[in-house]
């Protein structure tokens, strides 16, 4: 095969993790390709609450060259204590040091900025790999001649490509303007009754490297988190199984700013207890603020001709599998493998990525029954039952059953799936 037959011109709609990481692949197994990231910000976006990289996703990252370069970020977190309102610890899991028999907190707990900026920093400079920033695209069309005509809404003038990746997170525009929006209009969403905001707070005494996991009456949530950075990282929750209590706050996410989504949170914690004053007050000062809906995509196929999506577009398997991050690094290793493997049958290789990286999503996928809702109960008997049983679980006995937890929960370092073998970036 010649040199020219196997140039592929690529487009990468998001620059976050799953993005930059494919780019990074195809590189190197098939450097003959020219790969364009476009973002639709006007700079690169770092910002993010903690990571993992776990699971199938420690291997592929080994071979990239950059598990120290994670080592060094890590958010110096060192296990999760559950807390009373009162502040006293009813259960503690620390971290385990092995990667194999991984806790709640990963061995490579890093935030989701410091990831994106590694990628982005190992993929700026490489050959025929080009970052576009500030452009969104209009619309994407298969053409009769084997190739993808993309518009776009700013600078770039329309071009054709011989593959669109879609990578642009869990609400892709590039899913719905390709796929549809979903056999039941729902944008290929499972939704989970959980509704989280993620932000940072002024660090004080009372925070230490552990993190915190305290839970309200009536499905509220706020755990706490450090970072390497000096200040403290919020996750902050209301989970419902009644759908109906959501209903404002999805108004406020798609016609509303950061303030009313802010204000709608801060009257749902309201009377929660525990640090629930110094949280909400830190909120409503941050302006690094992010609210989303917690939910799964689920799609029966990937690709549809030569477009195909990777990550959190494809299989979002929710901020609560703890494995997103690691799904979006597996997906993104397979499909550049498989690309480079036959570039002159795209649709077949978007169809073996498929094939190859569907096991291993399908098991991450997968969480724990009852999820979210067992861990974030309405009532107070809930919560005496839920803070019983994480105390059981947290006895040094209990511990030691880690490693056939983690076999079965691949959150919990599991990797039994044969990951392929395209080659070793090293090589080239």
């Amino acid at each position: 095969m010649s040199e020219q037959s196997t140039r592929l011109n690529v487009l990468v709609v998001g620059s976050g993790i799953a993005g930059p990481c494919f780019a990074f692949w195809l590189h190197k197994l098939l450097p003959s390709s020219t790969i364009t990231i476009l973002e639709r910000a006007p700079e690169p976006r770092f910002g993010g609450q903690a990571v993992d990289i776990r699971s199938a996703a420690l291997p592929i990252v080994e071979r990239m060259g950059l598990l120290q370069a994670i080592q060094d970020k890590t958010t110096t977190e060192a296990g999760v204590d559950f807390v009373y309102t009162d502040g006293k610890t009813k259960a503690s899991f620390p971290a385990t040091g092995n990667t194999e028999q991984q806790s709640m907190t990963s061995e490579y707990e890093i935030l989701r900025g410091d990831m994106a900026k590694i990628l982005y920093d190992n993929t700026k400079d490489m050959e025929n790999v080009t970052y576009l920033f500030d452009e969104t695209v209009t619309s994407i069309e298969e053409t009769s001649e084997g190739q993808v005509n993309v518009r776009f809404a700013n600078h770039l003038e329309p071009a054709l490509y011989d593959v669109v990746v879609g990578a642009d997170g869990m609400s892709s525009r590039t899913r719905r303007d390709v796929f549809g929006p979903g056999p039941n209009n729902d944008d290929y969403l499972h939704r989970m009754g959980q509704y989280g905001a993620f932000f940072k707070i002024p660090r004080t005494e009372e925070d230490t490297n552990f993190a915190q996991w305290y839970n309200a009456s009536h499905g509220r949530l706020i755990l706490k988190r450090p970072d390497q950075y000096g200040t403290t990282r919020i996750y902050m929750a209301v989970t419902d199984s009644d759908l109906s209590r959501f209903d404002e706050i999805d108004e406020l996410l798609k016609k509303k700013g950061a303030h009313e989504q802010k204000e709608w949170l801060a009257k749902q914690f309201e009377g929660a207890g525990w640090l629930s004053e110094r949280v909400v007050k830190g909120m409503m000062d941050c302006d690094e603020f992010y609210m989303q809906q917690i939910a799964q995509v689920k799609m029966l196929e990937w690709s549809k001709g030569r477009v195909a999506l990777v990550g959190d577009a494809a299989y979002c398997p929710s901020p609560i599998s703890g494995v997103g991050t690691g799904a979006a690094i597996v997906g993104a290793y397979v499909l550049a493998g498989e690309l480079s493997r036959t570039p002159e049958d795209v649709p077949g290789a978007l169809k073996r990525y498929d094939a190859t990286a569907r096991p291993f999503v399908e098991r991450v996928q997968k969480i724990i029954p009852g999820a979210p809702q067992i861990a974030n109960p309405q009532t107070e008997w809930g919560l005496t039952l839920f803070n019983k049983t994480m105390g059981f679980f947290s006895y040094p006995f209990m511990r030691k059953f880690g490693g056939l937890v983690g076999k079965l929960v691949p959150a919990f370092g599991g990797t039994e799936w044969n990951l392929p073998d395209y080659g070793s970036a090293q090589k080239s």
